[in-house]
């Protein structure tokens, strides 16, 4: 491992999370009306979701 690494930074690698219909979730943020909404994105067929669980 590289220098010091914090315990939570100790990871392998990302985990690809797959959506129902095949394609990769990816966490997407936009910021509107002075709020920062968090939503998942299947980039197979473009669905999207509150959380990437809901796409599984």
């Amino acid at each position: 491992m590289p220098g010091n690494v914090s315990k939570n930074a100790k990871r392998e690698g990302a985990k690809v999370l797959t959506s129902r219909w095949g394609g990769a979730i990816k966490m997407k943020s936009v910021f509107e009306n002075g709020k920062l909404r968090h939503f998942a994105i299947c980039e197979k067929s473009g669905n999207t979701a509150r959380k990437a669980k809901d796409l599984m």
